[in-house]
C-alpha cells in the first residue's frame, strides 16, 4: 500500500504541478488505483452543458439526429453562477459543451467570465457557426476548438450539414485578429479536422489552410460513430485514423480497438457531468441521460459525488457490469492545467 502512495504521489507531483484541486485529484486517484467506490477527493474537471440544441443536423450526434431524448433547453446565468459557486475551490477545469453548440446558449460568454473570475480553466468546443469572435475573446476564455468536417463547402456539409463554411473560416479569422487587436495569448485556438471517408484526402490541405489562417494547432479528428452502418459509410479508408478494431468490423461489429478492464480508466472518480437543467451524469458516453446521479440544483455537489446512487455506479463498473462503456476509447488520465 505505501509503495502504491508513493507512486501515485510521484505521478501526480509531475503532472499536476500543483494547481487548484492537485490534492482532491491524488485522493480521487488512489480511490480509484484501490478501487473504491466511495471517493477521498472532490471531481476536478467538469463538464457542463450549457445548452442542448444545435443550428446543424450533424448524423451522428444524437442532438444533431434529432433522436436526443432530454427535454431541451438552455442553462441560464443565475444556475450556472450557483454551480460555480459550488465547486470553485476545488475544479480545476471546466469542459463548457455537450450535446449542443454552447453558443446558442446568449449568456455563454457571460458563464465563461464568471467561471474564469473563480480561476477555473475552461475550454470549449464549437461549430463556429454563430459565435462572436470579440465575445469569445473578451470572456477570457483558455482554449476553444472550431471543428469542420472539410476544406471546401462540398466536403464540410456532408458531416455538418447546414453549415456555412466559409463564415466559420471568418470567425477563425476575426478571433486571430481580436487576439492580435487586444495583444493577449488566449485563448489558445485550435482548428479540428473530422476525418471520414469523403474527407481524407483533403488532410494535406487542411494543414495548409490552418497555418494560413495562424491558428495555434491543428487537430485530426478520428470519428466516433454510433452503429456499423454508420462505421461503414463514414471512417476512412487509412486504418491510422480508426478508433475502433478492423477485425470485429469485418465481422460486423462495432468494438474499440482499447477495451476498457474496468481498471483503465479514471474518469468517473475524478470528472463528473452536468447538463442543463442540473442533472448529475458519470460521463459524457451517457448523452441521452439515463444515469442520473442527482441534481446539483437539488442538493450540493459534494454529496452526491458519494451517495447510494453514485457508489452503486461506481461499483457496477468496476465490476464490468455497465454497457455505459461499450464504444467508449477515452480511456487515460487527463493532465490538468
Amino acid at each position: 500500500m505505501f509503495k502504491l502512495i508513493k507512486k501515485i504521489f510521484k505521478v501526480s507531483k509531475i503532472v499536476l504541478c500543483k494547481p487548484k484541486g492537485w490534492f482532491d485529484f491524488l485522493l480521487d486517484i488512489f480511490s480509484f488505483k484501490v478501487r473504491s467506490s466511495y471517493i477521498l477527493g472532490k471531481p476536478v474537471h467538469l463538464t457542463i452543458e450549457p445548452v442542448n440544441l444545435c443550428n446543424l443536423q450533424c448524423p451522428v450526434c444524437e442532438t444533431g439526429a434529432g433522436i436526443l431524448n432530454r427535454p431541451k433547453g438552455r442553462m441560464n446565468l443565475d444556475n450556472f453562477k450557483k454551480i460555480i459557486d459550488q465547486v470553485y475551490s476545488f475544479v480545476n477545469t471546466i469542459l463548457f459543451y455537450y450535446m449542443g453548440e454552447p453558443f446558442l446558449n446568449k449568456d455563454s460568454y457571460e458563464m465563461i467570465k464568471y467561471a474564469k473570475s473563480k480561476n477555473i480553466f475552461v475550454t470549449t468546443c464549437t461549430n463556429g457557426d454563430v459565435i462572436d469572435p470579440e465575445k469569445l475573446v473578451e470572456s477570457g476564455i483558455d482554449e476553444v476548438s472550431f471543428q469542420t468536417a472539410g476544406i471546401t463547402q462540398e466536403t464540410h456539409s456532408k458531416y455538418r450539414v447546414g453549415s456555412n463554411l466559409q463564415k466559420i473560416l471568418d470567425n477563425v479569422r476575426k478571433t486571430v485578429a481580436e487576439k492580435k487587436r487586444r495583444n493577449v495569448s488566449l485563448p489558445k485556438i485550435i482548428l479540428g479536422f473530422i476525418i471520414m471517408k469523403h474527407n481524407e484526402h483533403e488532410v494535406a490541405k487542411f494543414y495548409q489552410l490552418a497555418k494560413d489562417l495562424e491558428v495555434d494547432e491543428a487537430q485530426i479528428l478520428p470519428p466516433c460513430v454510433r452503429n456499423i452502418e454508420q462505421a461503414r459509410g463514414m471512417l476512412p479508408s487509412d486504418e491510422k485514423y480508426w478508433l475502433y478494431d478492423r477485425a470485429a468490423f469485418e465481422k460486423g461489429v462495432l468494438r474499440p480497438k482499447a477495451v476498457s478492464n474496468n481498471k483503465s480508466c479514471p474518469w468517473i472518480w475524478y470528472s463528473t457531468l452536468l447538463t442543463w437543467d442540473g442533472n448529475v451524469l458519470p460521463c459524457c458516453r451517457d448523452a441521452q441521460g439515463e444515469y442520473v446521479m442527482g441534481n446539483i440544483f437539488q442538493e450540493n455537489l459534494v454529496k452526491i459525488w458519494n451517495n447510494k446512487i453514485y457508489r452503486e455506479f461506481r461499483k457496477k463498473f468496476l465490476d464490468g457490469k455497465t454497457m455505459l462503456c461499450s464504444l467508449c476509447q477515452g480511456y487515460g488520465i487527463i493532465e490538468l492545467k
